[in-house]
């Protein structure tokens, strides 16, 4: 048996050892069950559909924003974009724009919106949204990386930013056209467009943007999508039906309800889930099982990571990870491909760089960090490595295989001779990762839009980044290179520069990739059949969806 097997072995037999709890056995409890005594409304002649999210901590108290993350289906189905992206993310539809025009040199984009548009109550909804929503959230401090890059190229963006300026120069509105002109081009502006979330400046515009994430608004918020907000039970479940307001084709199904689970495989079997998508693996497994429920699994860009606290919060040198060779020997000590192949089995593949090498031709040769505990000791050795010190390890993901796979990983550094300190998260990541950061290593993932958002985590301008890595600018020309490079030659050039400056500098630990799976019970649901990326708008023909 390999020393995985050994490994995963004592992962399974002493879990007590992590200083959380583990999720609860839904063989001894209903996971599914709602968090207080509310009764989740029942299905109405079959034309409910059911969804679910899925957190062991049972259903929040507000629909999540849409900027950091654009959220689920049924977020993606209250708010809506510009443009209406298909599948692949690239090709647009007209949303709430009816039409657009680019300049030659890529520098100006004239928007025009659709006549009539109004939010759900019945308030209009113009091209005044779409202004104030870019220049709030290039201020607001929960975005995706995304935004921020394609936005602030946009003219007086530095200014605006900087609180130097009362307006955003760049963007401006008159009647129903935008006009936007940039400072330099952006080969993904358009797509991003399609990503970016608008919301309603009548009802947030006295929100401070720094703070805009956790406004009042998101516990009954009013968007501008096919759906509508009917009822949200704190703890328990919320509804949506279909928005009068909405000018485009009316979908058929005529209510959706949303409640949360700890595990998606209980609320299948009970009929408590119509469709779902996870990248989990044990939840895959056991979906095998069940037999009404069709799988689709997608191949997506969605990696695991460690980020390695190099800085703390006041500026000062985490000496445990600065040098280089600590680094590279937790890379040849942790093997990593003998662990995504017992915890993921054919869900994950090894990372290298940011381009998989199994993903896209601008790949470039770089080390593999093959398992080699001996050559890992010998580089913390070089490095002088104080032994006596511990290493936090620290994660968010609250599923068995990731804490599987966290005390694994603490087992390989343990072999190594480091003491370790592993614990799950306990307030939320992006407060423990950006602010407390309490951690020298953290499991980190990332959704990607494109190779942008993961090499974008190098720029100097990376408000939370700079603070972990301390970075000083030289990825700044390849990344800025990248973002206004469309042509497919070019930007394998520059892929391949900066996974080199990537390999020379080690500023974070690549672990894996993986794929994702749609379920739907097709014995209930008939879909259009089109399933992409799911933390991503996208066209999935939803209007022609219907319960059977």
């Amino acid at each position: 048996m390999k020393k995985v097997g050994f490994y995963l072995f004592v992962v399974l037999s002493v879990l007590f050892i992590i200083g959380c709890s583990p999720e609860k056995d839904s063989t001894n409890e209903d996971s599914t069950k709602p968090s207080n005594d509310s009764v989740v409304p029942a299905a109405e002649n079959g034309g409910t559909l059911n969804l679910v999210t899925i957190d062991p901590n049972g259903f929040g108290e507000r629909i999540e924003p849409l900027w950091l993350n654009r959220g689920g289906m049924h977020q993606r189905l209250m708010f809506r974009s510009l443009f209406l992206p298909d599948v692949d993310l690239q090709n647009l539809n007209p949303d709430l724009a009816a039409s657009y025009e680019g300049s030659d040199d890529g520098l100006t984009y004239t928007i025009t919106m659709k006549d009539g548009l109004k939010w759900h109550d019945g308030e209009d909804l113009t091209a005044e949204d779409v202004v104030w929503s870019i220049e709030t959230v290039l201020k607001a401090t929960q975005v995706n990386a995304i935004y921020t890059n394609a936005f602030s190229s946009i003219e007086g963006a530095a200014d605006w930013i900087a609180g130097q300026s009362d307006k955003l120069a760049g963007i401006t509105a008159e009647g129903n056209t935008i006009t936007v002109k940039l400072d330099n081009p952006v080969g993904n502006f358009l797509p991003v467009l399609g990503q970016f979330a608008i919301y309603p400046k009548h009802l947030l515009k006295d929100e401070n943007p720094l703070e805009i994430h956790n406004a009042a608004f998101w516990e009954n918020p009013v968007g501008n999508g096919m759906y509508k907000l009917e009822k949200l039970e704190p703890g328990n479940f919320a509804t949506f039906v279909p928005a009068e307001s909405y000018e485009g084709t009316k979908p058929k199904i005529q209510k959706i309800v949303l409640t949360a689970v700890a595990e998606p495989t209980s609320a299948a079997k009970t009929g408590q889930v119509d469709f779902f998508n996870t990248n989990v693996a044990e939840f895959i497994d056991s979906m095998k099982a069940v037999d009404n429920f069709v799988a689709h699994p997608i191949d997506i860009l969605f990696y695991r990571y460690f980020l390695v606290n190099m800085e703390d919060t006041e500026g000062n040198v985490n000496e445990k990870m600065a040098d280089k060779r600590v680094r590279e020997a937790l890379m040849y000590g942790i093997d990593r491909k003998s662990l995504t192949e017992q915890l993921y089995p054919g869900l994950a593949a090894v990372l290298n760089t940011g381009v998989p090498p199994t993903f896209d031709e601008s790949y470039t040769d770089a080390p593999e960090y093959e398992y080699n505990p001996e050559k890992a000791k010998e580089l913390l050795k070089e490095a002088n490595f104080d032994f006596n010190e511990t290493i936090k390890l620290r994660f968010y993901y609250g599923d068995q295989t990731s804490i599987n796979f966290m005390t694994a990983v603490a087992q390989y550094l343990t072999e190594l001779g480091m003491k370790v300190d592993v614990l799950q998260f306990q307030a939320d990541p992006t407060t423990e990762l950006y602010k407390v950061r309490d951690y020298d290593i953290a499991l980190k993932g990332l959704s990607s839009f494109g190779y942008e958002e993961w090499y974008g985590e190098y720029e100097s301008t990376n408000s939370n980044m700079i603070n972990i890595f301390g970075l000083d600018g030289i990825f700044d020309d390849g990344v800025a290179k990248l973002k206004e490079t469309v042509d497919a030659v070019e930007r394998k050039e520059i892929l391949q520069e900066l996974q080199k400056q990537e390999v020379e500098n080690l500023y974070k630990l690549p672990l894996y990739t993986v794929n994702s799976y749609y379920y739907v019970n097709e014995e209930k649901l008939k879909t259009a059949g089109i399933y992409g990326n799911p933390w991503y708008n996208y066209d999935m023909k939803f209007e022609e969806w219907e319960i059977k």
